[in-house]
């Protein structure tokens, strides 16, 4: 493979004369584990219960350490990329998300597991910002970046999926006398491949120089997530005690004041840990709108739609991730093809895709009642899988069009914690409308069918931000 070397005023960057699909296949590890891991773990969670012998909140304490510890340290972890060196901080996280996830199957207590899914989460929240940083720098041709990108958010998008299936079977699996740890300990040979991979394959940046690293705005925004992220993953559970209440207003508090202290670093002069002039940037404004609008409504499906199948028809963890194999399988064809179509047919694909997503919600809608019809089962998580294949990898692009290459380290941690937020405050939301109609309005069918047509609103929204993007002046997405 050729390449050859340029210098850069703020960091080293490679310019490839062949796509480096080795350097990307590495680069892409970050997101692929961590994100499975998102998913992984829901159709576990009975076995883990069960083996335990854990309550209700110990197990929701499962779910939530991991998220919380995830999207609370994405911001922070960027910066750390830019200050202390991608590839570095790239290469620790890896190693310490393979040794948690190690922690974590061997896990002997309830609490134990606990503690290493949260650190497993903060690891997570190191890594995976390093991804979109390392695009930028080894992708310099416009071509190969965009290419690039749009693999990442094929990975982003399939991984929910794989994620899904890979829980379904390893937990009915007889590898182990437990089978539950093996959705953990499955990392452990992909991450260590990943760290000898990203050791070997990944060139490392300069540094930034400019300033020292933001110690106190670390701690005011960690507070300010953490206060605002937790209660959002525990309220419905927990059936919204006064202290969740408390910890939401604290969060807004906590982050005004945040805001106002990154504002006076900027009058002073002095490094930032988030630069508030990336929220004047019209284009990453709308790609942040998107994004949590499409995560919060995609967490929400996987979670209602299996609740569905599984309590309200009896289908089986394993026959129900098969399902959605389906969707994955969509998704991979059409987003292959979004890579190299999308920018020449522009956001008009795009909003025929949201069109596509509406599909399948209104088959689901009208056919799953008291039986699900084979047919309807695979059109309509297929017309899914074309919809979302084609939107998601167009997200991140259209967040970072006008953002510099300098920044998009920040920019990609701003844009990987919006999504993950989104996606716990979409489960939040629309999982408690289900649970509500569920248990008062008339049963599980009754439930499905209010969050499917709230489903499609959170899809009608993403085309009228989609309507605004093209209006900026540029109807393809970069």
């Amino acid at each position: 493979m050729k390449t050859e070397l340029s210098i850069s005023d703020t960091s080293e960057v490679v310019t490839h004369t062949t796509f480096p699909w080795l350097i990307l296949i590495t680069i892409l590890f970050a997101p692929l584990i961590t994100v499975i891991d998102v998913f992984i773990i829901n159709v576990s969670l009975p076995s883990i219960q069960t083996f335990f012998g854990a309550s209700n909140g110990g197990v929701q304490g499962i779910v939530a350490a991991y998220l919380v510890g995830y999207a609370v340290f994405l911001i922070t972890g960027s910066r750390a990329g830019d200050h202390f060196g991608r590839k570095k901080i790239f290469i620790i996280g890896l190693f310490v998300f393979t040794l948690t996830s190690a922690l974590c199957g061997y896990a002997a207590t309830i609490e134990q597991l606990i503690v290493f899914r949260f650190l497993q989460g903060v690891s997570a929240g190191f890594a995976a910002p390093q991804t979109v940083t390392l695009i930028q720098l080894n992708f310099k041709h416009g071509a190969f970046r965009s290419r690039a990108l749009g693999y990442y958010g094929i990975t982003v998008g399939i991984a929910s999926v794989i994620g899904q299936f890979l829980g379904g079977y390893l937990v009915t699996s007889h590898l182990m006398h437990e089978p539950w740890r093996l959705i953990f300990l499955i990392n452990v040979p992909l991450g260590l491949t990943a760290v000898v991979m990203a050791a070997l394959f990944i060139p490392e940046s300069k540094l930034s120089k400019k300033a020292n690293f933001d110690l106190r705005g670390v701690l005011l925004l960690t507070a300010g997530l953490t206060s605002l992220i937790y209660p959002i993953i525990q309220g419905r559970e927990l059936g919204w005690p006064v202290w969740t209440i408390v910890m939401l207003f604290l969060s807004i508090l906590i982050l005004y004041f945040f805001v106002r202290y990154q504002y006076r670093r900027i009058s002073l002069n002095k490094s930032v840990l988030m630069p508030m002039h990336l929220f004047k940037i019209r284009s990453f404004n709308l790609g942040l709108g998107m994004v949590s609008l499409y995560f919060a409504l995609f967490s929400a499906f996987l979670l209602t739609c299996a609740l569905f199948l599984q309590e309200g028809h009896h289908v089986d963890p394993l026959t129900s991730a098969t399902y959605f194999v389906v969707l994955g399988l969509m998704f991979m064809v059409s987003s292959y093809w979004s890579i190299k179509n999308v920018q020449k047919y522009g956001t008009p694909i795009l909003q025929l895709a949201c069109l596509s997503l509406v599909a399948a919600f209104l088959i689901q809608f009208i056919w799953f009642r008291d039986t699900l019809p084979l047919l309807a089962v695979l059109a309509s998580f297929s017309c899914y899988g074309l919809g979302a294949g084609l939107l998601v990898p167009s997200f991140l692009k259209i967040a970072l069009r006008d953002v510099p290459h300098d920044q998009a380290g920040i920019a990609s941690g701003i844009y990987s914690t919006v999504q993950q937020f989104s996606s716990a405050f979409g489960v939040s939301v629309l999982a408690g409308v289900y649970f509500f109609v569920a248990h008062h309005q008339g049963g599980v069918n009754s439930a499905y069918h209010v969050v499917l047509l709230c489903l499609v609103a959170f899809i009608a929204a993403v085309m009228l931000l989609l309507f605004f993007y093209q209006k900026l002046g540029k109807a393809t997405t970069h």
